[in-house]
């Protein structure tokens, strides 16, 4: 590992502050401190495998206990001078974003992801890892930065072979990264995987739809089929709906004042609530849950998910309630002071959550699931998941330990009554990432914000930098959104291209077909790119507020690709930059790039770029760009925003469809086509480069010639 200057290993003790760096020992990768009050001993090991590094550490504290910061840690720096990081650090206790900066010292301490670029030429990376006991973050201390291992706990002495990170150097940072990850995988062996051994369910490669932003804390069976009916009427596809936050019968939630809202105190009510029986709240659902998902799933076909956090509700179960009498022994009375989210006022409370074992978790999430399952629910979401922390935090269990019996115990049972389609949700923290052993997505960004201009920047920029590294694992929920807010356009685009599930939240009465048709064929199928969506190459540590630069997100298709252009300058100035091949990883002889919304067509070659200049932060921009084959690049269907996607090769100019529509391709060789389908023979209408012929949707295959 001759890329980092030596390691230079400290440690923290509990009910201190400081750092207490250790001297070397006799032998190599031993190291020690002897005070007053303790003694410290610590030892890492190293391997490596195809040029990636791998570093465990040991060690064990006497007359005192390790801190519930970080325990101990290793201090380093790359040896080369670099241009640049991106960091990926926890913001708050659910939910990540980057950090852009070229001084280690200032890492946040929380930090899950570390890519740099060398300024002579290559990248770096590590990814800190979850083993039994111990999680490590990544932290800038004086020296550098530090892999600082962690239990939250104060009770603990001992830190016994933890895998602490993997790393490596690399000419391609995309490929680096998921290397990494793999090993780190590999070398944990705990059942959990990447993201290209896991199977995305089948019910997400179509449209969906969301209660909460819509009904709130009022969801109730009427209100959903209100909005199943306006689906109806206007045609949009949906296909799916979650019942999301508040459908419970919960003891703060059977009468909701009329003035109770997001300005009144509503997040209180809900994040002090506590879940009393399975069944939804009996004024809100009268005839029960199970009615309300049969009417969703018999009248209106859809597939229905139930949303609950990992705890019961937000602050457990309901002392009083039918729940907490069955689970007694599975639940356990937690003191809670303050917690990352439902509890800040600093008083002691006594809260029933499970018992930090993956057995009682099971009990419970079991017989919940199944009554869920009963009901007619398909799938579901689970919320709250970095909570987890509470536990370790009250010296209950160490991290590593609690997450793993946590998500043992989800995927085991969303696995025998859901087969495993699962929306992981405030879930980012590495202790959670780590532990899923099939769940495929997971939620990347806070929540969505109704008529918000600028949380539109900040949502951009936490989906595209935290899915390049929970993308290594999951794919990336990119969360919901209304299609008659200002921002639906932009956020339309970003749900195209994300690769995961799309779904909205309009309220009854507002949803606007227009901005889902470019999304999704006629029965509702989304036009579904099959990796996450990342920042393109140029834009991976250059900080968009201020680079000048466009902020560009990519994805990849069979054959080429797409890149979504935005503005995000903090002072709304104009940013200039450019397009290509490269910016999909690609590289062609010849090959177009199509703008969907202008329709401008540029035959490039080689190297050539497209200079581009977004003018403020509502211009926004949305390139196709695919190969030329035989003289010909096709666009694909050209009213959808993954065009390409609706359009496969077969062979001898034969191409097919899901369905017909408007298809788009350029001549390169400046040869017209007839295009020849099931319906009959066209001849394109041809603007500049671009031909394009409109098709029946009963057509299946088109050949050119």
């Amino acid at each position: 590992m001759n890329f980092f200057k030596e390691f230079k290993p400290w440690f923290m003790k509990a009910g201190d502050s400081n750092r207490y760096y250790m001297e070397k020992g006799r032998c190599n990768g031993q190291y020690k401190y002897e005070g007053e009050d303790c003694k410290v001993s610590l030892k890492y090991r190293t391997a490596t495998e195809n040029g990636l590094h791998a570093v465990w550490v040991d060690s064990k504290i006497s007359g005192a206990n390790f801190s519930g910061t970080f325990a101990v840690g290793l201090e380093t720096l790359p040896v080369r001078e670099i241009e640049g990081y991106m960091s990926d650090y926890r913001n708050c206790a659910f939910w990540c974003m980057a950090q852009f900066d070229t001084d280690f010292t200032k890492l946040h301490e929380r930090t899950q992801g570390l890519l740099w670029k060398y300024k002579d030429g290559g990248w770096g990376f590590i990814l800190p890892t979850v083993d039994d006991t111990y999680k490590t973050n990544l932290v800038g201390t004086d020296g550098g930065f530090s892999a600082g291992l962690t239990t939250y706990c104060t009770n603990i002495n001992t830190c016994k072979d933890q895998l602490a990170f993997v790393c490596g150097e690399c000419d391609d940072p995309y490929k680096l990264m998921r290397d990494c990850a793999a090993y780190a995988m590999k070398l944990l062996n705990n059942g959990a995987t990447v993201r290209e051994e896991r199977r995305y369910p089948e019910t997400f490669e179509y449209l969906g739809w969301c209660s909460w932003d819509a009904m709130e804390i009022r969801v109730s069976e009427a209100g959903l089929i209100e909005k199943c009916e306006e689906f109806k009427e206007k045609g949009i596809p949906v296909r799916w709906a979650i019942i999301d936050d508040m459908w419970a019968e919960c003891d703060k939630l059977r009468d909701i004042p009329d003035e109770l809202n997001r300005n009144t105190g509503m997040f209180n009510v809900m994040h002090s609530s506590k879940l009393r029986t399975f069944d939804g709240d009996p004024k809100r659902f009268p005839d029960g849950l199970g009615h309300a998902i049969g009417r969703m799933k018999d009248e209106y076909g859809l597939k229905v998910g139930m949303w609950h956090p990992y705890n019961g509700y937000w602050a457990g179960l309901d002392p009083d309630g039918e729940l907490a009498k069955k689970y007694k022994n599975d639940f356990m009375a937690v003191t809670v002071t303050k917690d990352n989210l439902t509890k800040t006022d600093g008083i002691p409370e006594m809260r029933l959550y499970p018992k930090p074992e993956a057995d009682s978790f099971y009990h419970f999430y079991y017989d919940w699931h199944h009554f869920l399952k009963q009901c007619g629910a398909d799938f579901v979401k689970i919320d709250n998941q970095s909570n987890v922390t509470i536990y370790a935090q009250n010296n209950l269990a160490p991290i590593g330990k609690v997450a793993r019996e946590l998500h043992k115990a989800i995927e085991s049972s969303v696995g025998a009554h859901f087969d495993s389609t699962l929306i992981n949700c405030m879930g980012m923290a590495n202790e959670n990432m780590f532990n899923r052993s099939t769940g495929a997505i997971s939620r990347c960004s806070g929540d969505f914000k109704p008529e918000n201009r600028e949380w539109f920047r900040r949502h951009l920029k936490m989906c595209a930098y935290n899915s390049a590294i929970q993308g290594l694992f999951y794919w990336s929920d990119w969360d919901m959104w209304w299609t008659d807010d200002a921002q639906a356009g932009k956020n339309s685009v970003l749900r195209a291209i994300s690769g995961g599930p799309i779904y909205v939240s309009d309220k009854i009465g507002r949803s606007r077909p227009e901005h889902l048709a470019p999304l999704c064929y006629s029965d509702g199928r989304i036009l579904r790119c099959e990796n996450p969506a990342l920042p393109t190459i140029d834009c991976l540590i250059a900080n968009p507020d201020i680079s000048g630069k466009p902020m560009k997100v990519f994805n990849t298709y069979k054959q080429g690709g797409v890149v979504a252009a935005y503005n995000l300058n903090s002072e709304e100035k104009p940013v200039k930059g450019t397009v290509s091949a490269a910016d999909i990883g690609a590289k062609y002889d010849e090959y177009v790039i199509y703008e969907h919304f202008t329709g401008e067509v540029a035959l490039l070659h080689g190297d050539e770029v497209l200079e581009i200049t977004l003018k403020d932060h509502d211009d926004f921009r949305l390139y196709t760009i695919v190969p030329v084959v035989d003289g010909i690049a096709m666009i694909g269907l050209a009213d959808k925003f993954n065009s390409p996607l609706a359009v496969n090769y077969e062979f001898d100019g034969v191409w097919s469809l899901h369905e017909g529509g408007r298809i788009a391709f350029v001549c390169a060789d400046g040869r017209k086509r007839t295009v020849t389908a099931e319906s009959g023979s066209y001849e394109p209408t041809v603007n500049g480069m671009l031909s394009v012929v409109d098709l029946p949707l009963s057509d299946r295959h088109i050949k050119l010639s």
